[in-house]
């Protein structure tokens, strides 16, 4: 039987179990295995190499970003698929993108996670990381960046497309640091050295295709370079509550498009 939203709320989760919504609740992390189907996750991977290739073209070229030597001209361009780090802002403009967002199994975790079935897409990320190229993203974490959406804690879904592995660049979360609240940057600093030593410990995170990992947005994560000859791709979405409040005051925020609602209710005012 198909629980409601406040069975969700009164702590039943309706998809994971208690223990992985705990989990998460005290990582700020939770893998979860074969969540989209082999077919799913092949026509994604698939089509995410269209839009990389430029020939979806209801996707601005501007969305398409280079990795570093083929940014800046260090190496010239010969596959444009294999040289491009990441998309965003897709989910919005393309069907595809968008059906995957809405995805029912991984909406649902996002709910149980939550603890609301009023969901809106904040945004979302195709991130290529090809073969040798690849490069790596430092420490952070996400609503350092989002600091314009309250409560900071949205959750993101990063769905596999390819095995990802120590060596090609899986992700990297530093367990339990959400409860930190937002670091600035340079107040991070100090602690990055300490990071995989007590009292935090670092957890890679390898993933098959079709695997999906939950983050929450405080968390601090990073993911290493690819130095294989194998590909790493991983798209994410990010999704926070319906009911959370954009601060209009606050400039420096990524410029991300219209929200779109997922599931659930709108709440006038907010975002």
């Amino acid at each position: 039987m198909r629980r409601t939203a406040s069975a969700i709320i009164a702590g039943m989760p309706r998809c994971l179990s208690a223990a992985q919504v705990a989990s998460f609740k005290i990582d700020g992390f939770l893998p979860v295995e074969n969540v989209v189907t082999g077919d799913d996750v092949a026509h994604l991977a698939e089509y995410a190499d269209l839009v990389a290739a430029g020939k979806v073209r209801h996707i601005p070229a501007e969305r398409i970003q280079f990795e570093p030597p083929f940014r800046h001209g260090r190496e010239p361009v010969l596959d444009q698929v294999l040289s491009v780090r990441k998309l965003s802002a897709i989910a919005c403009r393309d069907e595809v993108f968008w059906r995957h967002a809405c995805h029912p199994a991984i909406v649902d975790m996002v709910a149980d996670l939550l603890g609301t079935d009023d969901l809106k897409l904040y945004n979302d990320q195709l991130f290529m990381k090809g073969p040798r190229t690849g490069s790596e993203q430092p420490w952070h974490q996400d609503s350092a960046s989002w600091r314009d959406i309250f409560p900071m804690d949205l959750v993101t879904a990063w769905t596999a497309m390819d095995e990802a592995t120590t060596e090609n660049g899986c992700l990297n979360f530093a367990a339990g640091t959400h409860r930190w609240g937002m670091v600035r940057r340079e107040r991070l600093r100090p602690f990055i050295e300490h990071l995989g030593s007590d009292p935090w410990p670092v957890m890679e995170v390898p993933l098959r295709p079709g695997d999906v990992s939950f983050h929450h947005s405080l968390v601090l994560h990073r993911s290493g370079a690819n130095r294989t000859g194998t590909r790493r791709r991983g798209y994410a979405v990010h999704y926070m509550r319906a009911s959370s409040w954009r601060d209009e005051s606050v400039d420096d925020a990524p410029k991300v498009p219209a929200f779109r609602q997922v599931r659930g209710r709108s709440f006038p005012g907010r975002v």
